[in-house]
């Protein structure tokens, strides 16, 4: 009988030899953390790279790679992590370009001149002195200049190496206030001697804050910010502040409003066009002024100008709904993925990078931090809630509004399939979203 009861006993003890991970302590790396068995290790990474970044993720490593040093293993890894510099272009030559890596960047360490191939990147509007952002994977390739392995690029809105020196307003015709105008904004660009901003419910003005911002801050972040000496140039619709402190904002949505919906128009020639919506709720801000419509010249790049030459990048409506979103289907996701999966689900869904960006700019600051967001992209709900029409119509109509929810763990949901229709003649984009409390 004895013998009998040590067996399963003996059993046990060598599964959990050979399956349960024991720690073996923090690396002085950044912080990474290693768990070993016999038969396997979790590595969970948090590694400072040569760019100054970190990289984060945890990975399971199985026999023989358990028994591998943690160095070994990130030589593997390596090849994978990405990495990132800010540089001016020197020169553009048909699918490859030069650039400078601006001051105190680490790749500096390696050529003072890179060059990287475009023709599988996105087209961007760029040329000789564009400021780029570029990210990379793998080594830096030692030639003149350097060579990397580009993975994607944008025109990069953090120019902390540079001064502005343009005149803005002008403080001699622009109206003096003596009190605060705005409150929450998001962060829209940096130099080294001011940054701009724009407000986060959306006001028909781009805001420039005198000073020095602190490394903490990066373009896409939601402050509020105390300041003084405040001009305004009502004409030309820009605002010029000096500001005294930063602080980060708690600005969070009202549930049941349907936030930012703006709407892009893309005509294969310059256009007249009217846009009405038939909203089933009640409209609470719209820019310009909707009235009985919107009425707008488009150009072909999107720019809108109004009946006064007044020029936008977009119609931006918000509205209290009545619609009930439908949250069955779906994603649910970690607050720290959340910006990468946007950005893999809005261009599945059909928009541009830089609109893209600038919804994810919007949302991301109130979604990152939470455990898990329930994501669904709303279709049918949405669009007969929202009744959009344009005239003249559009070739291509694509409409992509997202309900959302916090949760403090994963739900399993039966997952979406996100298509878009094929960009062709006149397009009309909008995006949009709202939480659901």
């Amino acid at each position: 009988m004895k013998k009998k009861i040590w067996i399963p006993i003996l059993i046990v003890a060598v599964i959990a030899i050979l399956v349960i991970p024991i720690p073996t302590g923090t690396c002085n790396d950044g912080g990474t953390r290693e768990y070993t068995s016999l038969t396997y290790k979790i590595v969970d990474w948090n590694r400072l790279t040569d760019d100054g970044s970190t990289y984060s993720a945890t990975k399971v490593y199985f026999f023989p790679n358990n028994f591998r040093s943690i160095d070994n293993l990130w030589y593997k890894e390596e090849p994978k992590v990405e990495h990132t510099f800010i540089a001016t272009i020197l020169e553009i030559n048909g699918t490859s370009v030069t650039v400078q890596p601006v001051e105190n960047s680490a790749i500096l360490m390696s050529s003072d001149k890179m060059s990287f191939g475009t023709a599988n990147l996105e087209k961007i509007d760029v040329e000789v002195g564009s400021v780029v952002k570029v990210i990379y994977t793998g080594g830096v390739m030692e030639s003149y200049p350097a060579k990397v392995n580009a993975k994607s690029w944008s025109l990069s809105d953090d120019l902390r190496h540079m001064e502005y020196t343009e005149q803005w307003l002008d403080k001699e015709t622009a109206e003096k206030c003596d009190n605060n105008i705005f409150d929450h904004i998001t962060i829209t660009k940096i130099y080294s001697n001011c940054f701009f901003a724009r407000t986060v419910i959306p006001m028909p003005y781009e805001i420039k804050l005198n000073g020095t911002l602190s490394d903490e801050w990066c373009v896409g972040d939601q402050i509020t910010a105390t300041y003084t000496n405040v001009y305004y140039d009502d004409e030309n619709k820009r605002v010029e502040v000096d500001f005294t402190s930063v602080e980060a904002s708690d600005w969070q949505p009202d549930p049941g409003v349907d936030y930012k919906p703006v709407i892009y128009l893309y005509p294969e020639v310059e256009t007249e066009v009217s846009v009405k919506l038939d909203y089933n709720g009640n409209l609470v801000c719209t820019y310009p002024a909707y009235k009985d419509g919107w009425t707008v010249t488009a150009a072909p790049d999107g720019t809108l100008t109004d009946a006064n030459g007044q020029t936008y990048n977009y119609l931006y409506w918000e509205g209290e709904s009545y619609a009930q979103y439908d949250l069955s289907k779906g994603f649910c996701v970690k607050g720290e993925d959340t910006a990468a999966f946007l950005e893999g689900a809005l261009e599945q869904l059909g928009l541009t990078r830089r609109e893209a960006n600038e919804f994810i700019v919007y949302w991301l600051p109130l979604m990152e931090q939470n455990l898990y967001n329930i994501i669904s992209f709303q279709t049918d709900i949405y669009t007969d809630n929202a009744k959009l029409m344009a005239d003249p119509a559009p070739d291509t109509l694509i409409r992509v509004f997202m309900a959302w929810q916090t949760a403090d763990e994963y739900v399993e949901l039966e997952k979406q399939d996100l298509t878009a229709p094929e960009r062709t003649g006149f397009t009309v984009v909008e995006w949009g979203g709202t939480e659901i409390k």
